[in-house]
C-alpha cells in the first residue's frame, strides 16, 4: 500500500530536473535565413545559434520572428491477439496463487503486477461477488485506446544576431516556445507494464519530447580570414523536489498531510561549431552537441499512523538527447550580377545506443540485440537566389536506431524520408524587412514487428498453484505464455511528420 501511494504523489510532484533537451529544434530544422533541414553548413542565421555557432560569424546582424506548426500522426496498429495469451480471471484472487521464484528455489506470490486482461479489455466491477473488485472498481483501458500521436502543434520562434566586434565576434541567440502548452512530460513504460496503465503504445521519440522548450545563446570568433570557430550553450532550470507526507487513511487521499520543498539552480549544455572556407564558392562546416536531457526527480518520506516510515525517490527521463556529430559543405555551382546557385550536401551522426527512456530504462536492459542503434542521417538540396529573392529545396534521410521490437521492449519509432522547401524576399516597407516562408513533411516508413514468445515476461509462469494450507493445486490456464504486453503478438507503425513556419527577419 505505502509503495501505491509513493507512485501516485511522485507522479503529482514531477517537477523539471535538466530542462536543456532540443529534439523540437531537431525535429522542424532551421527556421529562417533560407537554411531549411540543412542549419548546420547552410543560410547564416540566428537558427546557426543551435546548428553550428560558428555560422554567426556569416550572418547578418538581424532579428527573427516565427510562427511555426508541427504535426506528428504516427498511426500504430496492433496485431490481433486471435487465441491465448491472456491472464486467466482466477489471477483476480492473486492472495492464494504461488509462482516458480525467478531465482530458481521455492515458490513465491504472484506479484501485485499481475492482473487478468478481462479487467483491461472490460473492467471490472465494484462489488463483493467473485469476480467483482473492491470499491471503487477497475476501470477497463483497452488495447491502443489511449494511443497518444496525432496531435499538431504550434510554436513561437525569436532570433537575434549581432556582430560585437565588426567582422571577429558575433552573438547569436535563438529560442522555440510552444504556444499552447509550454512544457509537457508523459512517461510511459515500454513493456508489459504499462497495461496497468495506457495499455498502448506511444511514439518514442515525438509526443511530448515535441514540447520542449529550447533556448539557446551562442558567438562565432574568427580566427583566421577563411575559418572560424563558435560555441553555445543551451539554457535550462534545473529542480529538484522532496515531500514528506502524513498519511492518516490509506483509502483517502483527502486526508494526507503534505509539505513540498523544491530547490532550483541553473545547467547548461554547450555545442561547438567550425566553419572553413577555402574557396569564395565552397563553405565547410560541422558541430558537435553535447547531450542533453530533461530529468525530473523527486524524493518522498511517507509516515503512517503506527509510525511506520518509508522514503523513496522516483526519476524520470524526458527529452533526452545523444552526443552528436554533423557536418556539410555547400558549393557555389553558377553566380551572375542577379543570381545565384548552390550544391548543399550535409551529414549527421547520433550515438543513440546510449538511449535513456521516460523511466531510466537502457534498451539494451532488455536482452541481447535490443540496444539501439548509433545512426547516421544525410540531407543534399539546392539554393537558389535571384535579386532579392532567396529559396531552397532539400530532402532527407533520418533512419531510425531503434531494432526491430521482438522482446519485451515497444519502442515505437520509424525510419523517415523528408522533404523541404521554402523562399523568402528582401522588401523596402519603407524600411528593409525580409518575410517568407518553408513547410516540410516527413514519411515515416512503414514497419511491423513480430514478437518471439519465448523473449517475453510470462505473467502467470507454469508451475503456478494455489496454496490452501499444505494443500497445493495447478492454476487452470497457467500452460504456455500469458501476458498483458500491449505490444504481443505484434504490431505495426507508420505515418508522418510535417510542419511549416512563417517567418519575418528585420535587419539591424
Amino acid at each position: 500500500m505505502r509503495l501505491s501511494l509513493v507512485a501516485a504523489f511522485a507522479a503529482a510532484l514531477l517537477l523539471p530536473g535538466r530542462a536543456l533537451a532540443s529534439p523540437l529544434i531537431e525535429a522542424a530544422g532551421s527556421l529562417g535565413s533560407n537554411a531549411g533541414s540543412q542549419g548546420v553548413i547552410a543560410g547564416p542565421g540566428p537558427a546557426s545559434t543551435y546548428f553550428n555557432p560558428a555560422l554567426l560569424l556569416d550572418a547578418e546582424d538581424g532579428a527573427l520572428l516565427a510562427f511555426a506548426v508541427l504535426s506528428e500522426q504516427v498511426g500504430v496498429t496492433l496485431d490481433g491477439r486471435l487465441a491465448g495469451g491472456d491472464v486467466p480471471l482466477s489471477v483476480g484472487s492473486r492472495g492464494s496463487i504461488l509462482v516458480p521464484n525467478p531465482s530458481g528455489t521455492g515458490l513465491v506470490p504472484l506479484p501485485n503486477s499481475v492482473v487478468p486482461t478481462q479487467w483491461l479489455q472490460q473492467g471490472c466491477p465494484a462489488g463483493s461477488r467473485a469476480g467483482q473488485c473492491p470499491a471503487p472498481g477497475f476501470a477497463a483501458r483497452p488495447r491502443q485506446a489511449l494511443g497518444s500521436s496525432g496531435k499538431t502543434r504550434t510554436y513561437l520562434a525569436l532570433g537575434l544576431v549581432k556582430a560585437l566586434v565588426k567582422d571577429r565576434f558575433t552573438f547569436g541567440l535563438y529560442t522555440m516556445l510552444p504556444l499552447q502548452s509550454f512544457t509537457t512530460a508523459q512517461a510511459f513504460y515500454a513493456d508489459e507494464r504499462e497495461a496497468l496503465f495506457s495499455n498502448s503504445l506511444h511514439p518514442e521519440l515525438y509526443g511530448d519530447r515535441l514540447t520542449a522548450v529550447s533556448f539557446v545563446l551562442g558567438g562565432a570568433f574568427k580566427l583566421l580570414p577563411s575559418l572560424s570557430v563558435g560555441a553555445s550553450v543551451s539554457i535550462g532550470l534545473a529542480n529538484a523536489a522532496s515531500s514528506q507526507d502524513y498519511i492518516q487513511d490509506a483509502t483517502n487521499y483527502n486526508t494526507l498531510l503534505l509539505d513540498n520543498s523544491v530547490t532550483t539552480t541553473v545547467n547548461v549544455a554547450p555545442t561547438l561549431g567550425v566553419r572553413w572556407t577555402p574557396a569564395s564558392w565552397l563553405r565547410v562546416g560541422g558541430a558537435l552537441h553535447s547531450p542533453e536531457s530533461f530529468t525530473v526527480s523527486t524524493s518522498l518520506d511517507s509516515t503512517l499512523p503506527t509510525g511506520t516510515e518509508s522514503t523513496t525517490s522516483q526519476s524520470n527521463v524526458f527529452d533526452w538527447m545523444p552526443w552528436s556529430v554533423s557536418g556539410g559543405a555547400e558549393a557555389e555551382l553558377f553566380r551572375s550580377a542577379t543570381s545565384a546557385t548552390s550544391l548543399v550536401g550535409s551529414f549527421g551522426y547520433a550515438l543513440w545506443s546510449g538511449y535513456v527512456d521516460r523511466h531510466g530504462d537502457s534498451p539494451g536492459s532488455y536482452g541481447a540485440g535490443m540496444a539501439w542503434r548509433d545512426a547516421p542521417s544525410g540531407a543534399l538540396g539546392v539554393r537558389e537566389q535571384y535579386r532579392d529573392a532567396r529559396g531552397f529545396l532539400d530532402v532527407r534521410y533520418v533512419p531510425s536506431p531503434v531494432p526491430e521490437q521482438v522482446g519485451r521492449s515497444n519502442y515505437v519509432d520509424n525510419d523517415r524520408l523528408g522533404l523541404a522547401l521554402g523562399a523568402d524576399l528582401l522588401l523596402h516597407v519603407p524600411a528593409a524587412i525580409r518575410p517568407g516562408f518553408q513547410v516540410f513533411a516527413d514519411r515515416l516508413v512503414p514497419r511491423h514487428n513480430t514478437k518471439n514468445d519465448a523473449l517475453l515476461v510470462d505473467e502467470l509462469p507454469d508451475g503456478a498453484v494455489y496454496s490452501s494450507g499444505s494443500t497445493l493445486s495447478p492454476v487452470p490456464g497457467a500452460h504456455g505464455l500469458q501476458t498483458n504486453n500491449p505490444g504481443w503478438p505484434g504490431y505495426s507503425s507508420g505515418g508522418w511528420l510535417w510542419g511549416g513556419s512563417i517567418t519575418i527577419s528585420v535587419p539591424l
